[in-house]
């Protein structure tokens, strides 16, 4: 039997070549350095189409994704950063927040994905902006310890910021 710690280092190694598996790592290493490269929207995704809303759309995937008390999902303040509950407005609002790894990058820039730190974590590709994140890093990329969302929930919260971010 495993020890806890092996478990968990194993469980790890697991969900990471689920990850590269999956093809969607945009920050990775060839044995000769880091590689960085910035996820592309696959050419004819429409990002004005369909509508997508806060409630009915983005919050269901940050719920079943991020927002577990151990991550995002505490309104008592230990959210990791942002908090991504239930809570829309709050949600809204702190999207709109400075971003704790860098100081001058906000999580979402209405109308603008490509801009958004929240999409750099998701699409896996934060590594592109480690340059201006404190201590040359800006961290993992989201869920922590799991493969990247599928490519049709990342589409949806990038269509909701293209079209806007808003609180509806």
């Amino acid at each position: 039997m495993l020890a806890p710690t092996s478990f968990r280092a194993y469980a790890a190694a697991i969900a990471l070549l689920s990850t590269l598996a999956a093809g969607d790592v945009a920050c990775t290493s060839d044995g000769g350095g880091p590689q960085c490269a910035a996820y592309v929207v696959p050419a004819g995704t429409d990002l004005t189409q369909p509508a997508t809303q806060l409630r009915r759309d983005v919050l269901p995937i940050l719920n079943r994704s991020c927002a577990f008390s151990s991550c995002h999902g505490s309104a008592s303040g230990r959210n990791q950063g942002v908090f991504l509950g239930n809570d829309a407005a709050r949600v809204r609002l702190e999207m709109s927040a400075v971003t704790q790894h860098n100081k001058s990058a906000t999580y979402v820039v209405p109308g603008d994905p490509s801009k958004s730190f929240l999409m750099h974590k998701i699409d896996g590709d934060q590594c592109t902006l480690d340059s201006a994140c404190e201590k040359g890093s800006c961290g993992d990329s989201m869920p922590l310890g799991n493969p990247l969302l599928p490519v049709s929930d990342r589409d949806v919260i990038r269509r909701w910021i293209a079209q806007g971010a808003k609180d509806d």
